[in-house]
């Protein structure tokens, strides 16, 4: 009997310590800018480990850095969070995610809104795994002609330091061109040259065509202005665009993405190896549309389509 009581009291208190350990968490993450898509992929990210039970305050130390869309400040953040060693590290974005695994190959990293891992040379790497938001480039050049069934030339404005960026262009052009139509591109460096390159595009393009790409995204406005002023549709791969006043968007469900992410990092915190947690594509696509804008950019919008849409505006 006293065997039996002294095998409970270890077994009872292994548990106890095991629990304990699991229940301790230090998650940080990385964004690379305020952008509404990263921002709500980062609260449903919050809000997915609070139903897994990790509590900001009680069980969970959360860290937040944000590099306001500074590759530089993206590169000390890398430096700081891997200095404060949490259980996991989330990077929301691909230069984000490159800072931080540049600066650590042991802490567990998890990205989000990273469209090509292998471009940006984020695969095969043993402390790194994530969610993309990769939207095939297909579907892509099919929004626009939906929308546009003759068109021969499209617009595309891109970060040229961006990896993801570089690829996802590639990937367009290829599959315009099996279409028969034209990518005529335009790079920028930072946010305040997208509206200088946008006007270069007019007279040139029948529609834009935006990729996921955040120094583009985060000066949206002054590309739809130019949009409406010229009738020339904006499209893109990021479905909040068509709410800020694109025409339409095929995109990754941000808040549901931000809830898969949570999954994968409460896994590694409860003991699951980065080598048993792949990278994961996107699980659905949304269709969204905004009426008004197409009728600002010249563009009508049949009810079969409207009937499509996940979502009218």
């Amino acid at each position: 009997m006293r065997s039996f009581w002294r095998w409970f009291l270890i077994g009872l208190l292994g548990l106890t310590s095991n629990a304990y350990t699991l229940a301790q968490a230090h998650v940080a993450v990385g964004q690379i800018v305020e952008h509404p898509a990263l921002d709500t992929l980062r609260e449903s990210l919050k809000k997915g480990l609070e139903k897994d039970g990790y509590v900001e305050g009680k069980n969970l130390t959360w860290t937040y850095e944000n590099a306001q869309g500074n590759p530089t400040i993206a590169v000390q953040i890398g430096h700081k969070l891997t200095s404060l060693n949490p259980n996991v590290i989330v990077t929301l974005s691909t230069p984000m995610t490159q800072a931080v695994a540049a600066a650590t190959t042991t802490i567990p990293i998890v990205f989000g809104a990273v469209t090509d891992p292998a471009a940006a040379k984020l695969t095969g790497l043993k402390n790194v795994t994530g969610l993309t938001d990769f939207v095939p480039p297909e579907q892509q050049i099919n929004l626009v002609k939906t929308f546009i069934p003759q068109v021969k030339s499209i617009g595309v404005i891109f970060n040229s330091g961006e990896a993801n960026s570089q690829q996802q262009v590639q990937d367009l052009k290829t599959a315009a061109e099996q279409q028969g139509i034209k990518v005529v591109e335009v790079t920028i460096s930072k946010s305040s040259e997208v509206s200088a390159a946008t006007k270069t595009l007019v007279g040139k393009v029948e529609a834009i065509l935006l990729p996921t790409d955040n120094t583009v995204i985060s000066s949206l406005e002054s590309i739809i202005k130019i949009g409406v002023h010229n009738k020339i549709p904006i499209f893109g791969s990021d479905v909040d665009i068509v709410r800020r006043g694109a025409v339409a968007a095929y995109g990754v469900d941000w808040r549901q993405s931000g809830f898969v992410l949570a999954e994968m990092v409460s896994k590694i915190l409860k003991g699951a190896l980065i080598q048993n947690t792949p990278i994961q594509n996107p699980q659905t696509l949304l269709f969204h549309i905004n009426l008004a804008a197409a009728q600002k950019m010249g563009v009508p919008v049949s009810e079969h389509l409207r009937k499509q849409a996940d979502v009218v505006f």
